[in-house]
């Protein structure tokens, strides 16, 4: 909120710039042998609950591994060089947050 000459105004936050095109990532037929990226945003338990899921998951399938990357923070997306290189390693990934 601000004011001008006296009288309020109240600013709209939203973004009413459409949405940029995007399809969903294909996905594997199995995750046996495959690689989970784990991606935390740093918030309190994220960590712990990707890694509750990822031995769900391996617990399902013969998983070959998993690589976890915290992106250090909720206030900022995760760095392009750090996603290009954790993708380079892994065959799919699962982001969570968790207070």
């Amino acid at each position: 909120m601000t004011t001008h000459n006296g009288a309020i105004v109240t600013l709209d936050p939203r973004d009413d710039a459409p949405p940029a095109p995007s399809r969903l990532a294909q996905r594997p037929a199995t995750l046996d042998g495959k690689v989970i990226g784990l991606f935390s945003n740093n918030k309190p338990h994220s960590e712990d609950l990707l890694r509750r899921i990822a031995a769900i998951i391996g617990e399902r399938y013969d998983i070959a591994g998993t690589v976890e990357h915290n992106k250090g923070g909720w206030q900022w997306p995760a760095r392009i060089e750090d996603l290009q290189r954790t993708a380079q390693s892994i065959d799919v990934a699962i982001h969570a947050t968790a207070e």
